[in-house]
């Protein structure tokens, strides 16, 4: 027996997926740093153009060339197709280095540039993960320490070199803290929506169910009132032929073609016998009798024996179309159409030159196009309503082949 809180866990992404998703949020880290790291260059340039804060101004725009030419180099390898990971890698690296170049010839550990420390050890933090953080937090410890020895200008006292160091570890800390706190969370939303995603192909297999239930319900009552009615009704037609009542007879043949009527609406027999084709013209026949529009029919002769498991729920999306037209639409002509669309696929549409109406807003109590886009999705196709007020409406549903004969 099947463990239903086995069923009813989502299933976990394998490994290759998560491979794939770290990659592509890598991808999209990268490209965003980018442009971060163009600001930061301009930045830079304006610190140095106001001249503050600098020891040697002819190394520090030297320096400057060098990091225009690594931002640019960083550019070209994320905009391509190079792998991103060891593109990540090489910028992770390189940015702690590109700083302390900065800081060494604007003010040391007090230069404006020190803070992007900070940057690339949160950075790093969403771009990796714990580990990668860590061994960026002690380059840029150790950069920090070369900054405090080898940089020109007065001295830091050795307190000063332990704020930092505390600082820099606290953004550490802290980034992996919201990472984890980021993670956590995305780990939720993703749960949640596979879950989601179980209980609508639940509720489609659900609703595939009910269809299919219902259109039972209709075939075997048709095939009831045909069991019962047909011998009544031939006794009936016997009788006022042998009376020589003409309107005995008349109301007979009335009854007779209301009784056929009224199977046809519940389950045309054609629709197991001949397939959707044969089922529409027929349909469509009794229909300009006494519709108050004309009707054209456009069926596909490539689809003259098509036959599949979707027949009923598309004939019964046609009967609803044609209500709602008769009942709100107001319209002169409509035209109906079945072709096929793509391999062992088709598509219907309904067309009208009625009053039509606003998909996105439809009137209170008006379910129509809710039921058919239900009936539809629950057996594997779409149904796309095209309208707008004054301009009629067209209603196109596409289902796949299934089964043919």
């Amino acid at each position: 027996m099947t463990d239903r809180a086995a069923t009813d866990t989502p299933p976990a992404p394998s490994e290759a997926e998560t491979d794939r998703t770290a990659l592509a949020h890598l991808r999209k880290a990268e490209h965003q740093i980018v442009w971060l790291r163009w600001i930061g260059i301009v930045g830079w340039a304006l610190i140095l153009w106001r001249g503050d804060a600098m020891a040697d101004a002819g190394r520090a725009w030297a320096v400057y060339a060098g990091g225009l030419a690594y931002t640019a180099f960083a550019h070209w390898r994320v905009a391509g197709d190079r792998p991103i990971l060891s593109s990540a890698r090489i910028t992770t690296v390189g940015d702690p280095l590109l700083v302390t170049l900065m800081c060494i010839f604007t003010g040391g550990l007090s230069s404006v540039f020190f803070p992007f420390y900070y940057f690339t050890l949160l950075a790093a933090v969403f771009r990796f993960g714990v580990r990668e953080t860590l061994g960026l937090l002690v380059l840029t410890a150790a950069l920090t320490v070369l900054l405090y020895v080898a940089a020109p200008g007065p001295a830091p006292t050795p307190a000063d070199l332990l704020i930092v160091l505390f600082y820099l570890g606290f953004s550490a800390a802290l980034g992996i803290m919201l990472a984890r706190w980021a993670q956590e969370n995305i780990d939720l939303a993703e749960s949640r929506a596979r879950a989601l995603g179980i209980a609508r192909d639940r509720a489609k297999g659900l609703a595939r169910r009910l269809i299919q239930a219902e259109e039972e319900e209709r075939r075997r009552a048709a095939a009831d009132i045909h069991d019962r009615m047909s011998g009544h009704l031939f006794a009936l037609r016997q009788g006022a032929d042998r009376v020589r009542d003409g309107g005995l007879s008349a109301a007979v043949a009335a009854l007779s073609s209301d009784v056929r009527t009224l199977m046809n609406e519940m389950h045309p027999t054609v629709l197991d016998d001949l397939g959707f084709s044969v089922a529409v013209e027929e349909y469509v026949a009794a229909q300009r009798e006494h519709a108050p529009f004309s009707i054209s029919l456009d069926l596909d002769p490539a689809l003259r024996n098509w036959h599949c498991r979707s027949d009923a729920m598309l004939f019964r999306i046609l009967q609803e179309a044609l209500l709602n037209v008769r009942k709100h639409a107001g319209a002169k002509n409509v035209s109906i159409s079945f072709r096929r669309d793509g391999p062992g696929a088709a598509r219907l549409e309904i067309a009208d030159d009625g009053a039509g109406f606003d998909p996105q807003s439809p009137a209170p109590g008006h379910f129509g196009v809710l039921t058919m886009r239900e009936r539809a999705g629950a057996l594997g196709g779409s149904l796309e309503v095209l309208s707008r007020p004054g301009q009629g409406a067209r209603l196109v549903v596409c289902v796949p082949g299934g089964e043919k004969t």
